[in-house]
């Protein structure tokens, strides 16, 4: 889903942008940035390029550790990054954490969108934990027959009483920063998302199922249920891949490097000799996975819809055996995002493409934003 979010910032950029050919999608998380550049060639996205890199060794941390990096190390990282890709845009796409924002769905009386217009934001104060001043506010009412009311007894859809509204905010900071960040990198910020909606753009298609999109990050996991391809509710867990890199440096006793190579190597591999390495894993994973279970079974008793699909984004979803892992602890299909399937590429590229994918949806469904406007 594509909200009118920040357009307001980027007037110029969106001009410049149709004299361009290419864009930039940028992903910044905790421990690696991650850039994919895509350029519009008859209504389809090819790419050109992508990249990743580590933001560990900006601060003198091992690589895959997750740091705070001042904003002249981050304005380094992503110089570097653009050059080692060859990343020739100039115009980008820049996704914000969820960590930075905010959404929640909220039900209002039914109105004119006149009139919600005007009442949403003095609503909106009751839901956003901050002053209105300190955030950019904006909100997208929900179709008709989109409902999250449910069905009567005889399996009719209830009369819509109420007119459902997705609530979105992101802190004004966060986007200053960002702002000065790509300004000192020389690019022009077409547009900013949250990145759970660039996430959407990249992996789901046409599905109007609810589906369960799984993204297990460095430091947190977020579990956020799409319906209608809307996002309805996203829950985040602050506990990620790096909590099972360092408990297997505790437990196994060797430093951080190594085991964080244990765990992309051996994951929930089923061979004896790696049983230690497994063990330690998947009560950690079992607890994290258990608060997406409870989304599930929320989302379905609030309304009447089960989840059908899981979708594993994010770099700790390459963890190998976490596809079977979670279709056992959800009861449910589970598969890696493929964000992308999305565009064109040269052929010998699509091995390649499919293993990385998670770690690139966020940047990847950035870039196509701006390829749909």
């Amino acid at each position: 889903m594509d909200l009118p979010l920040f357009k307001k910032y980027s007037e110029k950029g969106l001009a410049l942008f149709k004299r361009q050919t290419s864009v930039v999608g940028i992903d910044l998380g905790s421990s690696s940035l991650k850039i994919v550049q895509l350029r519009k060639e008859k209504e389809r996205a090819v790419l050109e390029t992508y990249g990743e890199i580590s933001t560990g060794p900006y601060a003198g941390s091992p690589v895959g550790k997750s740091v705070r990096l001042l904003d002249k190390k981050v304005v380094e990282m992503l110089t570097d990054l653009l050059r080692e890709a060859n990343a020739k845009a100039v115009q980008a796409v820049v996704s914000i954490p969820l960590r930075s924002s905010f959404i929640r769905m909220i039900s209002m009386p039914l109105m004119s969108e006149k009139e919600l217009a005007e009442a949403i934001p003095f609503e909106a104060r009751k839901y956003i934990p901050v002053p209105a001043s300190e955030v950019v506010i904006d909100w997208w009412l929900l179709p008709e027959g989109i409902s999250s009311e449910g069905k009567d007894s005889e399996g009719f859809i209830k009369e819509r009483k109420f007119a459902e509204v997705l609530l979105v905010a992101i802190h004004r900071e966060a986007i200053e920063k960002y702002k000065r960040i790509f300004q000192e990198a020389k690019l022009e910020v077409n547009s900013f998302e949250i990145e759970v909606f660039s996430q959407v753009r990249s992996i789901l298609g046409r599905e109007i199922q609810p589906v369960l999109m799984v993204d297990f990050g460095a430091q947190a996991t977020r579990f956020v249920v799409v319906d209608y391809g809307i996002v309805r509710l996203a829950h985040t867990v602050e506990r990620g891949s790096l909590e099972l890199t360092d408990a297997l440096s505790r437990s196994l006793g060797v430093d951080f490097e190594r085991a964080e190579r244990l765990k992309q190597d051996i994951g929930f591999s089923p061979r004896p000799e790696h049983k230690e390495t497994a063990n330690v894993i998947e009560p950690l994973l079992d607890h994290i996975f258990s608060e997406g279970l409870r989304v599930v079974t929320e989302y379905h008793r609030r309304s009447e819809r089960p989840i059908k699909k899981v979708w594993l984004t994010g770099g700790g979803s390459l963890l190998k055996g976490l596809v079977d892992f979670s279709i056992n602890k959800f009861g449910l299909e589970a598969r890696l995002a493929e964000p992308f399937s999305k565009t064109e590429y040269p052929a010998f590229l699509e091995e390649n493409l499919k293993e990385i994918g998670p770690i690139f949806a966020t940047a990847l469904g950035s870039a196509l934003r701006a390829l749909q406007e």
